[in-house]
């Protein structure tokens, strides 16, 4: 009898699972109580599944929520959220994970005026029927850029052993005045930014520089990421697409 106790509280525990974002299940297959799956239960429920996101002040990030489901949970949830700080707005307000859907989209924007720092911020997906589920992460607010970087709206496309020159501008706060350093990031084999190591100096609007692909350079969409780097202060990135197309 010992032995068939033990065996349906380990059972237990293992359908409840634990997380280091300190979430709890949902669902028809939970109490309302305590998110708790019971026994023989879990293909009723479902989890959230956060990341820590990264924010600056008067900046927008794109963020994304997850979902696990179990075997016969089926409904669409809407997700909220708790605790985000003063400035810092969630579009949608609240964003909706359907029922065919892995996860959920939406936009953090920080305000000018928020203050940075480090949040926790709860969300919590709210299905049809049963339990509510619980999530956190980790929300990190860092102080604006005193400037920006713009790249062509429309995406470059280069052939194969092709060169295109590209022009990258900066917009500056009214006392910014550092010259800035350009790097890139997660260029793919056999493309590359030449010149290396460019910069935009005081007093300049913009730079061009050469994407140049190699005759055997990798076929398809990418996206690059463009850093500006000054002397004193953060960092400026903005992302940088492009298509490479055969010869």
């Amino acid at each position: 009898m010992k032995f068939y106790f033990f065996g349906i509280l380990m059972a237990s525990l293992a359908a409840t699972g634990c997380s280091d974002n300190a979430s709890t299940a949902g669902g028809p297959g939970t109490k309302n109580t305590n998110a708790k799956p019971l026994i023989g239960q879990t293909d009723d429920t479902f989890t959230l599944s956060t990341s820590s996101v990264a924010i600056k002040q008067a900046e927008v990030v794109p963020t994304t929520i997850g979902i696990k489901r179990g075997t016969n949970f089926a409904q669409d949830v809407s997700v909220s959220f708790t605790d985000l700080p003063k400035g810092v707005t969630a579009d949608p307000v609240t964003p909706s994970i359907k029922s065919s859907a892995t996860d959920a989209k939406f936009n953090l924007t920080a305000g000018e005026d928020t203050v940075p720092g480090e949040y926790v911020v709860k969300v919590i997906g709210h299905p049809a029927k049963g339990g509510d589920a619980t999530s956190q992460f980790t929300l990190t607010v860092g102080k604006k850029d005193t400037f920006t970087l713009s790249v062509p709206f429309w995406t470059t496309a280069l052939k194969q052993g092709e060169a295109k020159a590209v022009t990258i501008s900066i917009s500056r706060d009214t006392k910014f005045d550092q010259d800035v350093t350009l790097k890139f990031d997660g260029l793919p084999k056999g493309v590359t930014a030449d010149p290396t190591g460019m910069m935009i100096k005081n007093g300049e609007m913009s730079v061009s520089f050469s994407l140049k692909a190699d005759a055997d350079a990798a076929l398809g969409d990418f996206a690059a990421t463009v850093t500006g780097h000054p002397m004193k202060g953060a960092d400026a990135s903005h992302p940088f697409k492009f298509t490479i197309a055969k010869k």
